[in-house]
Parts: structure tokens; sequence; C-alpha cells
């Protein structure tokens, strides 16, 4: 089973594990991918902070990243001490974090890693260049929730899905919720983006305040059929939705920089009785932070969720053990998400029978 997840994501250059939830899997899921695959440009890093060895969230234990000689890790200065890997230290990046800031090593034997990183989209991006720089063939990110992993999927080539038991004892309601986040992600592409757009998105995407732009007041743009900006609201406030709904002229195409909210969302519903012809787009499927109801209406109403920059969907891994301690039929769970999801569906808890670390998740 680890070695067809491996050979699913072998071509894939720059790899995001992202969760649908906390403890969905997708550390181990990070362990079994670096042991099943030993090469010596490998490189790893996170979104923020992981690796822990209690969950900052629910308390509860979570497996160390094990990394092979040769492995690239780039993590934060103040987590050195609680790697017990020998290390060759090759940059500093500039790049700051709570625990301080991220260096790229060189682990010079096998051993575990406490790994944090940047969490914009910008110094992310400007991160997996580093570690290009210093000959990574291969760069793998361990994610954050889904919601809060823009940074790595717009950073990464193809990301994987980690789901399961910690969001719900229900399979049906896991399913229902991990089904809507891969509909998100793989929401199609825009066509024909301003590059006024792009401009503006870089800009959001600097600020280091955070990678959604929320600091921005101005981050929702109407775009004629010229390709030209007629109008620009916040989302923070009802301007947006107000400009929305009074735009009666359709084909309507609507940009935003920064997250699509539910709240924003159930203002355009309650506003407009039809929305045939309207176009919402994002920078990618993370920023849509709607539900699954608010979702399905606004297709039902016609309208049309489209993406900057569409996320490569690999694979949806599944971890039928809680924090809360009890532990799912794994197949029956597989097998339920294998009929509602376009991709392959793996159950981590066979990965263990062919791996030497202690099982823990």
């Amino acid at each position: 089973m680890a070695a067809s997840l491996s050979k699913l994501v072998a071509d894939c250059k720059c790899l995001a594990i992202i969760g649908t939830e906390k403890n969905a899997g997708k550390t181990t899921v990070l362990n079994y991918l670096l042991a099943a695959d030993r090469r010596a440009d490998l490189a790893i890093t996170s979104i923020g902070y992981d690796g822990e060895d209690i969950d900052q969230v629910t308390g509860t234990d979570k497996p160390s990243v094990y990394v092979g000689r040769g492995t690239l890790v780039a993590t934060a200065v103040d987590l050195l001490g609680q790697c017990d890997f020998t290390r060759e230290l090759l940059r500093f990046t500039g790049f700051y974090t709570p625990l301080g800031e991220v260096v790229i090593l060189r682990a010079l034997s096998d051993g575990y890693a406490m790994i944090a990183g940047p969490s914009t989209t910008s110094q992310m991006t400007r991160l997996t260049r580093m570690l290009q720089q210093e000959k990574a063939g291969r760069i793998i990110i361990d994610g954050a929730a889904a919601r809060r992993s823009s940074a790595a999927v717009s950073t990464a080539d193809g990301c994987i899905l980690a789901t399961g038991a910690s969001y719900s004892p229900d399979p049906d309601v896991i399913v229902e919720h991990t089904r809507h986040i891969a509909d998100l992600l793989t929401l199609p592409a825009a066509d024909n983006v301003p590059e006024t757009i792009f401009q503006t998105l870089r800009q959001a995407e600097d600020s280091s305040e955070n990678s959604f732009g929320a600091a921005h007041a101005i981050d929702c743009f109407i775009i004629d059929s010229d390709n030209q900006i007629t109008d620009s609201a916040s989302s923070f406030d009802d301007s947006a939705a107000d400009l929305i709904s009074a735009k009666k002229t359709r084909p309507l195409r609507v940009f935003f920089i920064g997250a699509v909210t539910a709240r924003l969302i159930q203002k355009i519903l309650e506003r407009s009785r039809s929305l045939q012809g309207l176009q919402l787009i994002a920078a990618d499927g993370t920023r849509f932070l709607l539900s699954p109801a608010q979702f399905d209406e606004l297709r039902r109403r016609g309208a049309e969720l489209a993406v900057i920059k569409p996320v490569n969907l690999l694979a949806v891994t599944v971890n039928p053990k809680s924090p809360e301690g009890f532990c799912l039929d794994s197949s029956v769970l597989c097998q339920k998400l294998k009929t509602v999801l376009s991709v392959e569906v793996f159950d981590i808890m066979a990965y263990r029978e062919s791996y030497d670390q202690p099982a823990t998740i």
C-alpha cells in the first residue's frame, strides 16, 4: 500500500500533505513517504509548527518526523535542540516564526526532526526556491488543516488530503466533509485572468500579516467583458455583497484576493434569487470558506466557482483512529470515500505493517 502511494506521487517535485482537520494523519503519511523514498536529494518543511510530541490543540500524542541521512530539513532555530540527527547548517533564510528564524539543514545521519516553517504563500514559495538552490530534487511540505493550507497548496505541484475519525465518529459525516473539501480543492481554473489581478494577489501574498490578505480592505473586484476592473469593494462588510447583487448584467466575473467567507456567501444568497451567469473566483480552493449547503445552493442557483491556481489533488488518505480513543472500520470508510471521490483513497493503517517506526498517530 505504501509503495502504491509512493509510486502515485513519485513524479511530483513539490508535494503538499494537508488535512481535513487536526489529527487526520498527515504527519504519519509524511513519515511513510520518507521511509518509502530514501533519495539523497529529498527536502522537507512544514506550514507553521508540526512534528511535536504532544499536539498543541488536543494534547494527544503525535508522531515525530523521521528523516534519513542526506535529507534537507527547513525548520526553526528554536527546535534544533529537539532534532536528534547529526546535521550541517546550510543557510539562514531570513523568514521568522514564533520559534525563531527558519534555517536549512542537511541531515548527516538518520534521526527524528521537529519541523516549523513559514506560513505565508510568498515565504513558502521563496523557501522552496532556496531548497532547490541547495540541490533538492523533491520537496515535501507538511501542511495544516485544509482551510489554513493556502501557502502549501499554492506552492506545491501536487497535494495529498488526509482525512479520518478525528472529525466525527460517523463515517457518513466524514465522507461528506471530505467530499466537500475535495470539491473545493479541485475547482476549475478561471479563464483569462487579468494581469492586474495577478499583481494585486502577489501584493497581498507579500503582506507579512497573513496569507489570506485579510489586512487589505479592498479585496473584491468586478471584471467587465473587456477584462478590466470596473468596481471594487471589501468582503469584510456588506459592500461586496451589495455590489454583486446590484450588478444585473450577466455574465459577471468577481475576483476575490482573500477569503470568500460563509458570511459573504450568505449575504449574496439572501439578496439574489437567481445567480445564473455569476462566477466567483478565488486564488485557490482553500480560500472558499463556505459550508456544503452554501456550496450546493450556489450551484443550484446557477453560480460558478473557479480559482486562479487549481490544486492538483493526487490522493486521499484515511486515518480511522480518533484522538478520543475510538477506531472506525477503515475498510468501510475507504470504500465509502471511493464512491464519492475521483482520486485514489489509501488506508494509512495498512502502512504500519511495512514500517519499523512506532505506530503512533
